[in-house]
């Protein structure tokens, strides 16, 4: 009966070294390589909108420099890339700018930055800019 006990105490040990040991590999491996990339197959577009009238927008300038992407806003407001869908790091946050390249054409609207997580392109963006008002 001593031996059976001795033999079952033996088997936890090992069984919890094994954990423990398991688990500092993947703490170590993930200390000296970062986290595991994962992708997401996404296509960038969105539609960018006036902040008080929720109006579209043409004649903006959408631009993520991680991804060099750059598109210019539609009639309708809407941007697309033009290269289809790309992949994505989740663990990465992405700079999206919006300028106004046409100056006054169609009002004049202040600068927009904002970043995005790599799960927030699943779906198109929606981005609302001010329209530039002089002080009076």
């Amino acid at each position: 009966m001593f031996k059976k006990f001795k033999e079952k105490k033996q088997q936890l040990v090992r069984f919890l070294f094994g954990s423990f040991s398991a688990t500092a590999l993947m703490f170590t491996f993930q200390a000296c390589y970062g986290p595991p990339e994962i992708h997401i197959k996404a296509k960038v577009q969105g539609k960018v909108l006036d902040t008080e009238t929720g109006a579209p927008i043409k004649g903006l300038q959408v631009s993520i420099p991680a991804l060099d992407f750059t598109a210019i806003t539609d009639n309708e407001g809407n941007f697309v890339d033009p290269n289809g869908e790309r992949f994505f790091n989740e663990w990465i946050g992405y700079d999206v700018q919006v300028n106004d390249i046409d100056s006054i054409e169609n009002g004049l609207y202040e600068s927009f930055d904002t970043t995005i997580s790599a799960s927030d392109l699943q779906n198109p963006l929606e981005l609302k800019v001010k329209q530039h008002r002089e002080n009076s």
